[in-house]
């Protein structure tokens, strides 16, 4: 390769360039350096020159000694040849610089040295990640026509969640209680869990912020902080140490509210709700060790536990749960409510509403029941009643030895649901046209002829969006296909009731469609399949 001509710098008058065959020198004049000056604009007027070998550490030191000789900075400069550049192909991102050599330079002269592709990747500001191995690969093993990474950035870390780990178990068992002999006892329930002021309910471990990374361009690249997630702090509980620990601020039991995690205090009735008494209603919760007299109320916020019977009288928790360890004997205006689920021994001639579950151990006769689910055990039994639900229901026996009619009806929600679904699905395919609309504007307004880092880089940018975003909007179609062919077809419902004795009659209402059983069967479930209902043998 011919020597450079003496290389005159019009930016740096006060710097005198000269290349022999010995060298290549550099003049500082003392007298001209300016005040302030930055090599890093020397540096870019040397690429601007083509220089492929300058060693910019010498050039600053030579600089700063301002001596006025001419002083050896290296070699003899050699400049890169032009017309190798259309043979480099080089594509440089934040994250990788992918290389190869186009196969058709073996048609020419020209032969591709470590100096030319280091110049290619300065020009391109690339200082960090170089695979230095690969590159001398490629050139020791005449690799053409494939593409390598040849410089890779360090990712950041993304930190790590916040954690919230509950040291004691939230949810009662609402189980029997066992006394010291291992005896269980039917009619005291295990069901608060009890908790001391002070005493810690769960921890809360903070996110990490992450750990940064490093771009092949030397720039460091921000990781994404893990999600915090607050305590789940309710009623008569504190955070203390920074936010890290929740205590109770009461002595009282342990109950959810949603996601926040509540302290109750009870509030003791130690005999009967009657005229003594007057109807109780209470912000907490409640527990009345008597009966419930006819024409009174229990009302509370919170959960509401009576170990003795309750007559034609209203008992209603609006957030928890009704736990009735005795029997009702409702008289046809007894009414208990629960926002959560009802726990009860024997039910009669009552209205009983739940919001999740309702649980009877031995029999409900002459009963209207709104729920989700109803759960008896395999001794039980429903005569006379009627039950509206939602989910599932199990029972032992349907109906006595005397006939008698019980209807249960599935409450339709799922139709509703389903159209609720579609309508967000159309929502949010609308914003993703709009988007997309967007994008396709934007990549449209680059010029095909601007081939800068920076446009290059948002072309690239916007259409790993656009695709993100036809594979999302491709989703959702199929989302809604499915769901309106599920508005126009209610889905298979296997064992919507189940039980193992049925006696004659059971009316049964399931999406609209009606069907009465008027034999006895035994071990049986009822569903939804294939449009219509059905009752199979277990």
């Amino acid at each position: 390769m011919p020597l450079p001509d003496n290389i005159n710098i019009e930016d740096h008058r006060w710097l005198s360039w000269k290349v022999s065959p010995q060298g290549a020198y550099l003049t500082v004049i003392p007298e001209l350096v300016p005040a302030k000056w930055d090599i890093n604009e020397i540096r870019k007027t040397l690429i601007k020159n083509r220089v492929i070998n300058f060693d910019i550490a010498k050039i600053e030191n030579t600089i700063k000694r301002a001596s006025g000789q001419m002083e050896l900075i290296g070699p003899p400069f050699e400049l890169f040849e032009e017309g190798k550049r259309r043979y480099l192909l080089l594509q440089v991102t934040p994250m990788q610089v992918r290389f190869a050599i186009d196969v058709s330079i073996l048609r020419t002269d020209y032969r591709v040295t470590m100096s030319d592709i280091s110049f290619l990747l300065v020009e391109k500001a690339v200082v960090y990640g170089i695979d230095y191995d690969t590159i001398e690969e490629i050139l020791s093993k005449d690799i053409y026509g494939r593409e390598f990474i040849i410089a890779t950035a360090t990712p950041p870390i993304v930190g790590k969640d916040a954690v919230i780990n509950e040291i004691i178990q939230i949810d009662p068992d609402a189980k029997p209680f066992l006394n010291e002999d291992g005896t269980a006892d039917y009619k005291k329930w295990d069901n608060i869990r009890q908790i001391k002021q002070g005493e810690i309910i769960c921890t809360r471990t903070p996110p990490t912020p992450g750990i940064p990374g490093i771009s092949v361009f030397g720039h460091p690249l921000s990781p994404t902080s893990g999600e915090d997630y607050a305590l789940p702090s309710g009623a008569n509980t504190k955070a203390i140490d920074n936010e890290t620990k929740l205590v109770a601020s009461i002595n009282g039991f342990l109950y959810r509210d949603g996601r926040d995690i509540c302290v109750g205090g009870v509030y003791v009735i130690k005999g009967d709700v009657d005229f003594k008494t007057g109807n109780i209603d209470y912000f907490g919760d409640v527990l009345v060790r008597g009966n419930v007299i006819t024409d009174f109320s229990v009302v509370a916020e919170g959960n509401v536990s009576i170990e003795g019977f309750v007559e034609a009288a209203r008992v209603e928790s609006k957030t928890g749960n009704v736990f009735l360890k005795g029997s009702v004997f409702g008289q046809n205006r007894g009414k208990i409510i629960a926002a959560k689920n009802i726990y009860a021994e024997n039910v009669q001639d009552s209205e009983l509403k739940s919001g999740q579950t309702v649980k009877v151990k031995g029999q409900i006769r002459n009963c209207k029941i709104e729920t989700q689910n109803l759960e008896m055990p395999g001794d039980g039994q429903i005569i006379s009643s009627s039950v509206f639900f939602s989910g599932v229901l199990t029972c032992g026996s349907i109906g006595g030895k005397t006939e008698s009619l019980n209807e249960f009806t599935l409450v339709e929600n799922e139709r509703q649901q389903f159209k609720d679904e579609l309508r967000s699905a159309n929502e949010l395919l609308q914003k993703l046209n709009n988007a997309i609309d967007i994008m396709e504007a934007k990549l449209f307004a680059i010029k095909p002829s601007d081939t800068s880092p920076e446009s290059e880089n948002q072309r690239q940018l916007l259409k790993s969006k656009l695709a993100t975003c036809n594979n999302s909007k491709e989703q959702l179609h199929l989302k809604r296909k499915k769901l309106i062919k599920l508005i126009e077809i209610m889905p298979d419902r296997d064992a919507l009731i189940t039980a193992r004795v049925l006696m004659p009659a059971l009316k049964v209402s399931i999406f609209g469609s009606n069907k009465e059983f008027k034999q006895e069967l035994s071990h049986l479930k009822i569903g939804w399949k294939s449009g219509g209902i059905r009752m199979e043998s277990i």
